[in-house]
C-alpha cells in the first residue's frame, strides 16, 4: 500500500472512530438525563473534546497500524485497551480543568463511563462488519467451489483454517476433525467440530470433500500412519503442514501445504538438541566439512551455519554441488564466510596444504562411497576413499591440532557382509587408534539409512512409480533403520559436542522398516493400489547386502549419554601405533596394486566378524570378459 493510500485509510477510519465514540457520548448523556436541550453549548463541547482525548489514545496504542483483513484476538484487545486509558485519561483531564474553573472539558463519570463501553463495542464491531464484508467480497470475486476438511482443531489447524478464510480461492472449509473429547461438537472460528478421525471417509462422501489438510504439526509418524490408513486416496486428495522439525529448521511456515511424503510416514519425529550447547561447540569456529555437496554433508552445512561459526570450509570433490550448497548459503546467511575447496581427500599433499593453511578447529568428515553395490564391483576404491581416505584426514587433524572431529560411520559397519561396510569399518579402527595418542577429540557416528538421501531407494522407488512399475525389491524380509536427514545431522553434531576420546556413538534409529511396507506407503501415496496397479517385483538379495543391519557388535555395551537418542559403545581393544601403521602401509600396498588377495587377507586379520570377501575373479570394471565386448 502506498503512502498516500496509508494516509486515506488513516483519516477516514480516524473518522470514522470519533463519529461512534461521539455517537456513544451522545448516548451516554441521553440516559444520564433524559431529553436533553441543543440550546445547552457544553453539551457539545464536552463530547466533542472527550472524544479527542479518547481518538488520541487510539492513535498513540497503534490501533490504525494493525492490518485488520489479519485480525485475531490480540488485535481487538488493543482497541479495548486504548478506550480504556482514553475513558480514565478523559476523565482525570475533565477533573483537573475544574480547578482553574474550567468546565468544558468536564463530564460526568456516568456518561464517560457508558461512553468507554459504547465505544469499544461500536468500533469493535465497526472491524466485524469490516472483515465480514471483505470476506464476502473475496468469495464472490475469487472462490474456490473445492470442500476442505481440516484434521486438527489446535493452533496450526486455526491458523490455516484463518489463512484459507482470508483466502477462499483455496476453497471452502466445511470444519475440523478432532480426537479431542472436550473440543467435539464445539465450534471454532465459526466452523464446527465434525467429530473424530475414524469418521473422515464418512464426511468426505457426505460432503463431497475434495481436499483433506492434516493440521498436527507434532503428530507422529505412528499416528499420521493411522490416519492416512483411514483415508482413500482414490477418492480425495490429502495435504499437511511441515512437521515440528521443518518449522525449527526454518525449511517451511506454518501456513505451508504440501502433499503427504513417505518421510511423514517413517521420520516424522522431532528431535531436541541442546542448541545452547551446540552454539558453544560451533559459533565463532573454523570448521571444515567434507563431502559438503552430498546429503549428509550438505545439511551439516545448512545446520552448522545457523549456529555462528566463524567460517565454514566446503570441501567436496565434485565443484557443482559444491557450487550449489554455497549458493545456498550465502542466500540464507548473507555474512557467513563460505569457502569453496575442491579436493579429493586421499590427496595427501593437498590435504596437509589445506589444514595448515586453513588451521579448522573442528571436522566433520561426511565424504565417502556409501553404494554397497557399486563399492563390491569398485573395492579399492571403496579403501582408497574410505578406509586411507579417512585416516588421512584424521591424521592431518591430530598433527595440525584440530579440536574435535566427527566421522559420519554406518550400521553397515557392523558384521560387514559388503565391502562398504569393511571400509567403513577399518576407518572407525583407524580413527580409535589415533585418538589414543592424540590431543584431537575423535568421534565416529553410526546410523542407518536417511531417508531421501542419494542413492537411497526412496528416489529410486519414486522414478519406479512415475514411469509405471515395477516397483523393485530385493527381499520381502528386508528391514532397514530409517531416519530424517535433517534428524541424523541433529545428532550427529550433538554427538560431535560430546565427544572425549574416540568414541563410537549410535543413534536411536527407532524401529526398523520393511523396504515392502515402504514400497506399498510409496505406491498408495502416488494414488494407486500396490500389486495391482503398480507391481512390487521382488529381485533377490544383491552383493554385498543383508537383510537385517544391526547398530553395535557382539559383546558391544551401549552406555547412555546425556541426550536421549545417542548411545556411546563400550568399544573394546584399539589397534596400537605399530598395528596402526602396519595396516595402512599394507593397505595402501593391496589397494595400488589392486591386489585382491591382500585386501581379502586384510579383512580376514583387521575384521575378523566381516563375512564380505572380493571375488577375485572379478576385475574392478566388471565380470571377467565384460570390458573386452
Amino acid at each position: 500500500m502506498d503512502k498516500g493510500r496509508e494516509i486515506k485509510r488513516f483519516f477516514i477510519l480516524a473518522l470514522t472512530d470519533y463519529l461512534l465514540i461521539y455517537a456513544s457520548y451522545a448516548l451516554g448523556m441521553y440516559f444520564r438525563y433524559g431529553i436533553f436541550s441543543l440550546n445547552e453549548p457544553e453539551f457539545f463541547q464536552n463530547g466533542a473534546f472527550f472524544s479527542l482525548i479518547v481518538l488520541l489514545s487510539l492513535i498513540v496504542n497503534g490501533t490504525y497500524r494493525v492490518s485488520w483483513s489479519y485480525a485475531n484476538f490480540r488485535d481487538f484487545w488493543i482497541i479495548l485497551r486504548s478506550t480504556l486509558i482514553g475513558y480514565i485519561a478523559g476523565f482525570l483531564f475533565g477533573r483537573f480543568m475544574l480547578l482553574f474553573d474550567v468546565k468544558i472539558f468536564t463530564v460526568p463519570i456516568t456518561v464517560s463511563t457508558m461512553t468507554f463501553i459504547g465505544a469499544t463495542l461500536l468500533i469493535i464491531w465497526s472491524r466485524i462488519f469490516w472483515l465480514t464484508y471483505l470476506f464476502l467480497r473475496i468469495d464472490r470475486e475469487g472462490g474456490s467451489s473445492d470442500k476442505l476438511l481440516i484434521i486438527g482443531a489446535g493452533d496450526a489447524g486455526m491458523s490455516i483454517a484463518e489463512e484459507i478464510m482470508r483466502n477462499p480461492s483455496y476453497g471452502r472449509i466445511i470444519g475440523f476433525l478432532d480426537d479431542s473429547p472436550r473440543k467435539r461438537g464445539k465450534r471454532i472460528h465459526g466452523l464446527p467440530v465434525l467429530g473424530t478421525t475414524e469418521m473422515v471417509m464418512d464426511l468426505v462422501e457426505k460432503h463431497n470433500i475434495s481436499r483433506v489438510i492434516i493440521a498436527i504439526p507434532s503428530a507422529s509418524s505412528e499416528e499420521i500412519r493411522r490416519i492416512m490408513s483411514l483415508i482413500d486416496l482414490k477418492k480425495v486428495q490429502v495435504q499437511t503442514l511441515p512437521g515440528l522439525a521443518e518449522l525449527m529448521n526454518k525449511k517451511a511456515s506454518l501456513g505451508y501445504l504440501r502433499e503427504i511424503s513417505v518421510e511423514d510416514l517413517l521420520g516424522r519425529e522431532t528431535v531436541s538438541v541442546e542448541k545452547n550447547e551446540l552454539r558453544k561447540f560451533i559459533s565463532g569456529k573454523r570448521i571444515l566439512v567434507t563431502g559438503a555437496g552430498g546429503s549428509i554433508g550438505s545439511e551439516l552445512c545448512r545446520q552448522i551455519a545457523e549456529l555462528s561459526p566463524a567460517a565454514i570450509f566446503l570441501l567436496g570433490k565434485g565443484e557443482n554441488s559444491i557450487y550449489e550448497i554455497e549458493s545456498e548459503l550465502k542466500s540464507a546467511y548473507p555474512k557467513l564466510k563460505a569457502h569453496r575447496i575442491i579436493a579429493d581427500i586421499q590427496d595427501e599433499h593437498r590435504m596437509e596444504y589445506l589444514f595448515s593453511t586453513l588451521q579448522p578447529q573442528l571436522v566433520f568428515h561426511a565424504a565417502a562411497h556409501k553404494h554397497v553395490p557399486i563399492m563390491e564391483e569398485n573395492p579399492t576404491e571403496a579403501f582408497r576413499v574410505n578406509s586411507l581416505g579417512t585416516y588421512t584426514i584424521a591424521r592431518f587433524a591430530d598433527k595440525y591440532h584440530v579440536e574435535t572431529m566427527v566421522m559420519i560411520s554406518t550400521d553397515k559397519a557392523v558384521n560387514p557382509s559388503s565391502i562398504m561396510g569393511v571400509s567403513k569399518r577399518l576407518a572407525e579402527e583407524m580413527l580409535r587408534a589415533i585418538s589414543g595418542k592424540s590431543e584431537t577429540k575423535f568421534a565416529m557416528v553410526r546410523f542407518g539409512n536417511v531417508l531421501g538421501s542419494r542413492g537411497s531407494v526412496v528416489p529410486k522407488f519414486k522414478k519406479q512409480i512415475q514411469s509405471g512399475g515395477p516397483v523393485t525389491v530385493t527381499d520381502p524380509r528386508m528391514t532397514r533403520y530409517f531416519m530424517t536427514i535433517p534428524e541424523a545431522v541433529s545428532l550427529v553434531l550433538q554427538a560431535g559436542a560430546l565427544a572425549s576420546s574416540g568414541e563410537v556413538f549410535v543413534l536411536d534409529m527407532g524401529k526398523p522398516v520393511k523396504i515392502s511396507d515402504l514400497a506399498r506407503d510409496m505406491i498408495t501415496l502416488a494414488g494407486y493400489v500396490p500389486d495391482q496397479e503398480i507391481e512390487i517385483k521382488y529381485t533377490g538379495i544383491r552383493p554385498g547386502e543383508k537383510l537385517f543391519e544391526r547398530l553395535s557388535l557382539q559383546g558391544e555395551a551401549f552406555e547412555k549419554t546425556p541426550h536421549p537418542k545417542i548411545f556411546k559403545l563400550k568399544s573394546g581393544k584399539r589397534l596400537s601405533s605399530e598395528q596402526l601403521e602396519e595396516l595402512v602401509s599394507k593397505l595402501k600396498k593391496a589397494v595400488e596394486g589392486s591386489d585382491f588377495n591382500g585386501l581379502n587377507s586384510l579383512i580376514k586379520e583387521y575384521v575378523p566378524d566381516a563375512t564380505a570377501q572380493i571375488e577375485t575373479t572379478i576385475p574392478e570394471l566388471g565380470k571377467k570378459g565384460e570390458l573386452q565386448k
